[in-house]
This record gives C-alpha cells, sequence and structure tokens, in this order.
C-alpha cells in the first residue's frame, strides 16, 4: 500500500521524500520495486542522507568535500558512518568482522589514506626492511599489490600522508651503507590496474619523519630539534628548543607534530612545545633559520601522546567565542598515556585527556606576544586502564572523541583493578590476553553510559577548577594468547583498526 502510493508520485517528489530518509531506510527501500531502486541510487538522494543523517550528527565520515567522493563511495560512508554512530552511542558491544593477513608478520602497520580506502602498508624485516602495500577492499581476501626497499637498508622510521590527495604517500627514513636518508614515495596506478612506489624526492639527514601533511614533512631527532620541510619547494626551516636536562641520558623521543592555527605543536617524550609557524624560505642546501619556542609544558614522560583537533567534544570549560579572519579556532585535544617506572607499583594507571583552548588575546595583526593557545593544557578527562609492560604503547584519538589503547595483560589472578573495578570492563578476560580497549569522551558518539558519575573524579578539579570526568573503557578485542601486538593504525571515518604483530598475523578489525 505504501509503495503503491510512493510510486504514483512524481520522480522530484519521490526523490524529495527519500532525501530526507535515514540511510538504512533509503536500502530497505530500494529493495521494493525498480523505479525505488533507481530513486534510491540517486547521488542527490546519498549527500542529502550524508549531511542531514551523518555529519549533522557527528558522526563518523571522511573528512573531504562531498564533491570529490565518487557516488558509489558516498552511499558506502553514508551507510558505514550511520551505522558506526549508532554503535558508537549504544556502547560498541561487539566487532562487525576481523581478517587476519596471515603467513605475513608486520610489525608495523598503516592505514593508507585516499585510494578508496582500499589500501594498508605493512613495513616488515627479512633478510633487509621491505614496505609493502596490501589491497584490504571489504569482501575480498587481502592481497600484496607492490612493495619497496632497498637492498641491505634499515628503516628507521615510516610516516604516511594525512592528504590522500597529495602525490607523496609515504615518507621513509633508513639507514644504508653507513649513510642516512630520508625518502618521499609516491604510490600511483600503473597500466594493468596494479600500483607501484616510485621515489620522488631524497635527501641525507639522521632525522625520521614524524608528520607528512601535504607538500609539509616534519622530521625530528630524540634531543630537542625539529625540521620542517616543503618538500616540493625544497624549503626548511628549524624549530629548536633548550634540552630539557643534559644530565638525563634517556631519549626525547619525537613523539607527533601537528600543524595548528599560526602555529606548530611538537610532542617528545617529556615536554610540549608551541612554535610560531615558520617562513620556508631557506633552500635545503643552506643553513635554515632557527625558530625558538613560545610556550611549553611537560606532562613527565609519556609512553604515547595524541593530539588532535576534536570540534565537537564537549569540555569542562567554556571556550571564548572568538575567532580570527573569521576562521573558528577549535581547541586541541591531548590524550597521555603516562611512563611509569615500576609498572606493577599500583593498581590502576589513568589514561589522560587534556584540552589546550585557544587563547583570546592573541592576535596576528597586533605586537602582542600571547601565543594563539593557552598553556598549560587543562586536563578533563580520566579513562581507568592497566599498568604492564607493552611493545605498542600508542594511544590514538580520533576527530570525534573516540580513542583506542592497548592494554597489557594481567599478571595476578585477582586483575590489576582491585579497587577500581567498576572503571574497566574486563568480562572474563584471559590472564595471558593483551587487550584492545576503546572510549568515547563526551561529544556527538557518547551514548549514556559513556561516562559515569564517580565520586572520586566528581570531587576533582583540574588546576584552573573545571571538574575531571571519567570515562568508562570497553574491551574490544582480544589477543590471541602469548603473543603481543607491535603496532596500531585506526581510521575512524572508516571504522577500521589494523594491528600488527612481530611474531603473528596481521588483523584488520571492522567496528
Amino acid at each position: 500500500m505504501v509503495v503503491s502510493l510512493l510510486t504514483s508520485l512524481g520522480e522530484d517528489v519521490l526523490v524529495d521524500v527519500v532525501s530526507f530518509l535515514e540511510p538504512p531506510d533509503i536500502s530497505r527501500l530500494a529493495q521494493t520495486c525498480k523505479l525505488l531502486h533507481r530513486i534510491a541510487s540517486i547521488r542527490l538522494v546519498w549527500v542529502h542522507a550524508s549531511k542531514s543523517h551523518v555529519i549533522l550528527r557527528g558522526f563518523p565520515f571522511p573528512e573531504v568535500p562531498l564533491d570529490g567522493i565518487p557516488t558509489r563511495e558516498l552511499i558506502a560512508a553514508a551507510k558505514r558512518g550511520f551505522g558506526l554512530g549508532r554503535r558508537w552511542r549504544s556502547g560498541m558491544a561487539s566487532l562487525q568482522t576481523v581478517y587476519d593477513i596471515s603467513g605475513f608478520s608486520g610489525p608495523d602497520v598503516r592505514f593508507i589514506s585516499g585510494h578508496g580506502g582500499r589500501l594498508l602498508a605493512m613495513i616488515s624485516k627479512s633478510v633487509w626492511y621491505v614496505l609493502s602495500v596490501w589491497d584490504i577492499s571489504d569482501g575480498t581476501r587481502p592481497r600484496k599489490v607492490c612493495e619497496w626497499g632497498l637492498r641491505g637498508g634499515i628503516f628507521t622510521g615510516v610516516m604516511l600522508n594525512s592528504d590522500g590527495q597529495s602525490p607523496a604517500t609515504i615518507a621513509v627514513s633508513l639507514h644504508l651503507n653507513e649513510k642516512q636518508f630520508v625518502k618521499i614515495l609516491g604510490l600511483h596506478h600503473t597500466d594493468d590496474h596494479g600500483y607501484v612506489l616510485t621515489q620522488l624526492y631524497s635527501v641525507d639527514t639522521a632525522m625520521v619523519p614524524v608528520t607528512l601533511a601535504g607538500d609539509v614533512l616534519a622530521l625530528g631527532d630524540s634531543v630537542s630539534r625539529t625540521m620542517i620541510w616543503n618538500w616540493k619547494k625544497g624549503t626548511h626551516a628549524l624549530l629548536e628548543h633548550p634540552p630539557e636536562d643534559t644530565m638525563i641520558l634517556q631519549s626525547n623521543k619525537c613523539i607527533q607534530v601537528v600543524l595548528v592555527h599560526q602555529s606548530i605543536l611538537v610532542a617528545r617524550a617529556r615536554s610540549l612545545h608551541l612554535f610560531p609557524f615558520p617562513h620556508l624560505t631557506s633552500p635545503i642546501n643552506a643553513p635554515p633559520p632557527v625558530y625558538q619556542p613560545i610556550a611549553h609544558h611537560s606532562f613527565g614522560w609519556v609512553d604515547g601522546q595524541c593530539m588532535k583537533i576534536c570540534p565537537l567534544l564537549d569540555t569542562a570549560v567554556t571556550t571564548p567565542n572568538f575567532d580570527q579572519g573569521h576562521i573558528p579556532i577549535h581547541p586541541i585535544s591531548i590524550l597521555v598515556r603516562g611512563e611509569v617506572d615500576d609498572p606493577w607499583a599500583s593498581t590502576t594507571h589513568n589514561l589522560e585527556l587534556y584540552t589546550l583552548y585557544p587563547n583570546p588575546e592573541f592576535s596576528v595583526d597586533s605586537t602582542s606576544t600571547a601565543p594563539p593557545y593557552q598553556f598549560p593544557p587543562r586536563l578533563s578527562h580520566t579513562v581507568a586502564s592497566l599498568r604492564g609492560s607493552l611493545q605498542c604503547k600508542a594511544v590514538l584519538l580520533g576527530s570525534l572523541g573516540t580513542a583506542l589503547w592497548v592494554q597489557p595483560r594481567d599478571h595476578f589472578e585477582s586483575g590489576l583493578l582491585a579497587d577500581g573495578q567498576q572503571l574497566v570492563e574486563l568480562p572474563n578476560r584471559s590472564a595471558s590476553c593483551e587487550t584492545l580497549m576503546a572510549a568515547v569522551f563526551p561529544g556527538s558518539l557518547s551514548g549514556a553510559k559513556a561516562t559515569r558519575g564517580d565520586q572520586r573524579s566528581e570531587a576533582h578539579l583540574n588546576e584552573e577548577g573545571g571538574k575531571v570526568t571519567a570515562v568508562v573503557g570497553t574491551k574490544i578485542y582480544e589477543n590471541q594468547a602469548g603473543s603481543s601486538w607491535s603496532s596500531i593504525d585506526y581510521d575512524e571515518a572508516g571504522g577500521r583498526v589494523a594491528l600488527g604483530s612481530s611474531f603473528g598475523p596481521v588483523q584488520i578489525l571492522y567496528l
């Protein structure tokens, strides 16, 4: 009856009606008859559905213009984003699919931006190091499409471009014949529908790539120097801060470099520095201009740290409503996993989310010395976890406030949460398994159970007087007994997690 009534309407009216439906309803309607199937395949229908039911709700969706997404991929992204949003809000109780790439150990795995989200990079070592690219398209068996390596070369760092439209795909630093290089590689289609990695740029340096964003490459050493290069123009500048403590021999590894409003954030193992955005004018073969930090902070020693702009997260302190030149400036969220000298010294261990707010006193046109962001960062949320030894210490934060991390195996029969068991979900957990954990910070994807009114958390205030909220972590997946993950990557918009292991299969999880 309803279908007959719909088909009696004109096509223009049908398009308008179907455009207001949620993605699952559009898919069900397309199965009723040929006319509605054709209407439900029109691009305009899915553009409206993507905007209304995915993007405006703050559900996961690729951060690219809609015009740049082919219709088939747009439909898939709308369906996937709507389903992911619903599952995150309901607690992400189970995985959709798990794929193993058996017979191949990948100690380091990374999703490749662009290319329809089909490709994964793996770094492995046999006789020498090899970078391979795999097609992991949905519904197909993963297959290797190309590889790159230099005989005798030892990789010291690999970074993938966050811009899927850039010709530069991967930056690799390596040792070869007692020399050190950084090479930028481009991934291209071949005439036989395959792929090939070709060298676009090479330079002699001992630094390792930390960030690759379009034409800008950031490299860091293990002490205090960060180089910013425009590889296409061949220009660079140096960011340098005074060493934290020359008596400390432990490496101050560069963890992340983020290009933010009029500035650059450099996160290291025991420091966070804000630098002015440099003018990249000096050619590579000339001494670069040196920039000093304009603000800094330390979280102490950290095992893992991830900085992200999360515009839809709720924050403990209201951000001033202002902009610079009509460009909104969003706070920066910083997820920190602190280092501990004795991993079994205490039962619980918190991951902490800090917020770095825009500074209302900053102005590009004024002579004010105020930095673009207010230091120090403010603690806003905590997530209880376990202490323990890990190969994979990274913490990952998505732009919509979802977080993933690996939790160590429990070495005690009663677990390490004797006085905090309600904060972390550990049902039927094997004592010999690592666990992939997830959390959702308050925002567009948080449901009713994402946070709880823990009395200790409600009573705890940060230094600025803001309330610190406890967020509950949830178990997503359990590792094989006795094995350890060595790397992790996360595609929030695609709802995918890649887990690498030095002695075991690479695993692709679909949330």
